[in-house]
């Protein structure tokens, strides 16, 4: 599964804070409390489903799936050539999983099961959001030209190859570190996570990667956990990878 490319990462709450930081060495999310999250001034720009997606990649034993969640409503806020805000918001009713689009059986039934009660239960559950609280400034001399994800190169292996959990991962040429409230099934947890961002007179550019242990938002089953043989493909790994990528146009910037 290809790991979240969309603009949906960075919709900021607070002011770009002054403060630098160093660049944070792991792709895991910090992950806390929902924070509060406070009015955003500055112009607005509407993100449409074709500037921004979010991706997932999800591993097991014996294989793994990637593919994305279409987004239905999307903005970001802009003031001094800055993100102070943003809100994005995925249709749990549009997924798509990449590695399958030539399987339409088994497509269908994938989806339908992460749409059931044993993952997102979209049914009740039917939107993730991603809420912009903060960002900070990274110390930085990598180019944040390049796009990377978990997507990349993530072809399905033999059937002979041993499946391990998600690489460490990290993200190359990071400008910032963004934290934002992350809901999914009804639970909302702060993530805290690497990203990179350019904003420009034509629109902004962010994208960002990373992971995250989807049992902290209840999608438990076939938790690694609670596995009484590892060795079998009786479990799915905890750990997901997620991205986000965006590139928004100003309409009237």
């Amino acid at each position: 599964m290809k790991i979240l490319k969309t603009t949906s990462a960075l919709a900021f709450a607070i002011i770009l804070a002054v403060a630098c930081t160093s660049n944070p060495k792991s792709d895991e999310a910090k992950v806390s409390e929902a924070e509060e999250v406070t009015e955003a001034q500055g112009m607005e720009i509407n993100v449409s489903s074709d500037e921004a997606e979010m991706e997932f990649v999800g591993t097991k034993p014996t294989g793994r799936h990637y593919g994305n969640i279409a987004l239905s409503d999307g903005s970001i806020k802009v003031k001094d050539g800055k993100i102070t805000g943003g809100k994005f918001v995925f249709d749990l009713n549009q997924i798509t999983i990449t590695d399958l689009k030539d399987d339409q059986e088994n497509h269908k039934k994938l989806v339908g099961h992460l749409q059931s009660d044993d993952f997102f239960d979209a049914k009740n559950h039917p939107k993730v959001t991603f809420e912009l609280v903060s960002v900070k400034a990274l110390k930085t001399t990598k180019s944040a030209d390049s796009y990377d994800s978990y997507q990349d190169d993530m072809e399905q292996p033999a059937e002979d190859e041993k499946i391990m959990e998600l690489p460490k991962y990290e993200l190359e040429g990071a400008t910032h570190e963004v934290t934002g409230n992350l809901t999914m099934r009804g639970k909302t947890l702060a993530i805290t996570v690497p990203a990179k961002i350019e904003v420009a007179d034509n629109g902004v550019k962010a994208f960002t990667n990373f992971s995250i242990d989807r049992t902290k938002w209840g999608l438990m089953y076939g938790d690694e956990s609670k596995a009484v043989d590892k060795a079998k493909d009786k479990f799915i790994y905890n750990t997901v990878g997620i991205g986000f990528n965006i590139d928004a146009k100003a309409k009237n910037m």
